[in-house]
């Protein structure tokens, strides 16, 4: 499979952009993508979720436009290829048929992510950034899936399991990030330290800050269970300590 000409690229699906959005953090991508001297990138379908049908809403209009700008700064790219949506194409017919519930197969992902996905395996991408649990158990869990379809749907699941190997075989290994990730990073770099509480009756500053910041992306959509969340915030804080 050919690579597109990219040196080096983060492709975003529609969450993590709105998960910032709503947080006042889409600024930090300016400083982000300064740092990894990369291309940060959304697909065609992306766009259409996060900049077209919103504009013809009233409710999220507004944070459509905020994303609108970075787009047409060249922070963000929107990036179309006819090789990507064939690709894209094969990895949703392939991902909606790994899963059985009463005999059908079930639909578990959205056409955009799956083009997410897709434009990273085209480009040779370092990862994706996407905040939904689903696409991220199916290339990194796909067992683990399984088990949380099961407990959400309430009934047995079975696995098609030449269709999971032939989307494993496809996909490999992709590095799959959430805006929590993105933001341990600003966090670190310092790109945060604006927003550090300074008042007396707050003992832990920096702890207050991360814990604010993941808690604000994971009301947003950011998919994080409240143990690991919890988790994270420590690796995040000892990493500022030892760093």
């Amino acid at each position: 499979m050919k690579s597109l000409d990219f040196h080096k690229a983060l492709i975003f699906d529609t969450g993590p952009l709105i998960s910032l959005t709503m947080n006042n953090l889409l600024w930090t991508l300016d400083p982000l993508k300064n740092s990894f001297k990369g291309e940060f990138i959304i697909t065609p379908k992306v766009y259409k979720e996060v900049i077209e049908k919103p504009l013809r809403t009233r409710k999220f209009k507004f944070e459509a436009l905020q994303v609108l700008k970075y787009i047409r700064r060249g922070v963000i790219t929107v990036f179309d290829d006819l090789e990507i949506t064939n690709l894209a194409e094969k990895l949703n017919d392939l991902a909606n048929r790994c899963f059985i519930a009463r005999g059908h197969p079930i639909t578990i992902v959205h056409f955009a992510e799956v083009q997410v996905v897709a434009c990273a395996m085209l480009t040779g991408a370092q990862a994706i950034v996407i905040d939904e649990r689903t696409m991220r158990k199916l290339i990194e869990a796909p067992h683990e899936l399984r088990k949380l379809l099961q407990h959400k749907l309430r009934t047995k699941i079975k696995e098609d399991k030449r269709c999971l190997r032939e989307f494993k075989e496809l996909v490999g290994d992709i590095k799959v990030l959430r805006s929590l990730e993105l933001m341990s990073v600003a966090y670190d770099m310092g790109i945060l330290d604006q927003y550090m509480p300074k008042l007396p009756d707050i003992a832990d500053a920096n702890r207050e800050l991360i814990e604010s910041v993941f808690w604000g992306l994971k009301l947003s959509g950011c998919a994080i269970s409240e143990r690991d969340l919890n988790k994270a915030v420590r690796v995040v804080l000892k990493h500022k300590r030892t760093g």
